[in-house]
């Protein structure tokens, strides 16, 4: 399984119902594992700090004391993180991209970074949110946060720097900006979310969040059907809550509903979907992989889906690095054991997930 260059390249297409797909989180949420929509709505992770975490806090405290702005980031101590790459032939990973662009300017930083995994083995799709905020080292840069990656190198660099830094090898990208993101969901159509008090308010007074003339909206708490425009303004909403820990989650939900609504369809009426949204993307996997990918997802025992985030809760310190910017940095040895449990169910050490460890237990006890 690991450390296994023989990818297949998968039909790839899930696009239409990855893209638009769903995340709802089933049972793999063991004692070592933290899944998002438990953990993101929380003020604050409670963190266990190592030794080397101590000696970044007082760096930042001794920071503050002498009047800078923040950590000085050539500071930083990466250690010696060993992340090595896991491949798995029965698993493809997908990056989707959501594009922070608008029309006639060029490429900018990645606003939302999700990772889907097909696991066929298994029988599940996982969609784990990388925190835009993610502080690491990319090749040919200085550190910085993930999310400028795109910015510096696109989809290539962006996957170099999940490989090197989470142990993870990605097989294809998608990325969509907001008039892509509008024009797809327009051919699926509108999609019931729940909604809660705080967000229909929130919505209803800031439609321009949806880079549209629609006004006069009358969103209320509860289920709502949402129109594209409604959809994207909701996948920004970052400015209630508990900021971007809970954006991720709300695209998420998008993503949910969107699978739900997308796999009550026909095979045939779903292939149709993909080649009316395949040119709203764009993408290095062909036409032909998007429509395949589909249907290995709907004929091939695809049933389980999980979702969660990276980093994990207890992995990373939250600092500000001068002049003011704040970042979250990680532990990668332990966020890539976790991503790699979260997608596998082992990591490339033979670390077992605890979902993993249950069902051998309950198989031997049978």
């Amino acid at each position: 399984m690991r450390n296994n260059r023989r990818w297949k390249k998968v039909c790839a297409a899930f696009l239409a119902a990855a893209c638009f797909s769903g995340t709802v989180s089933q049972g793999f949420c063991g004692s070592s594992f933290v899944c998002a929509e438990e953990t993101e709505t929380e003020t604050e992770a409670e963190t266990v700090y190592s030794q080397k975490d101590l000696e970044l806090l007082e760096n930042v405290e001794k920071a503050e004391a002498d009047g800078e702005d923040g950590l000085d980031a050539d500071s930083i101590d990466w250690g010696n993180a060993d992340i090595q790459v896991m491949e798995d032939e029965d698993v493809s990973n997908l990056l989707l991209i959501g594009q922070d662009r608008r029309e006639g300017q060029d490429r900018q930083r990645s606003d939302s970074i999700i990772i889907c995994s097909v696991n066929k083995e298994k029988g599940k799709i996982v969609l784990t949110s990388i925190m835009r905020d993610l502080y690491v080292p990319i090749p040919g840069y200085k550190d910085n946060r993930i999310n400028a990656a795109y910015q510096f190198g696109g989809m290539e660099l962006l996957d170099e720097v999940i490989e090197e830094n989470l142990g993870i090898h990605i097989d294809g990208n998608i990325e969509v900006d907001f008039d892509g993101f509008m024009e797809a969901l327009s051919v699926l159509g509108d999609l019931d979310i729940e909604l809660n008090a705080t967000e229909a308010n929130y919505l209803n007074e800031h439609s321009d969040l949806s880079e549209t003339d629609e006004t006069g909206w009358e969103l209320k708490e509860g289920m709502n059907s949402m129109t594209p425009a409604q959809l994207l303004a909701y996948s920004r909403t970052r400015f209630i809550g508990n900021s971007d820990w809970e954006r991720t989650e709300r695209q998420r939900k998008v993503l949910t509903a969107a699978y739900e609504k997308a796999k009550k369809m026909n095979v045939f009426n779903l292939v149709r979907l993909a080649y009316k949204i395949f040119p709203n993307f764009t993408t290095d996997l062909s036409i032909g992989q998007v429509a395949g990918y589909i249907y290995t997802v709907l004929t091939g025992s695809i049933e389980g889906l999980e979702s969660y985030r990276i980093p994990v809760d207890g992995t990373y310190n939250c600092v500000t690095l001068a002049p003011g910017m704040e970042v979250l940095i990680p532990d990668l040895t332990a966020n890539s054991s976790y991503l790699q449990q979260f997608i596998y169910g082992v990591d490339v050490f033979g670390n077992v997930a605890e979902t993993e460890k249950e069902s051998e237990s309950e198989t031997e006890t049978e």
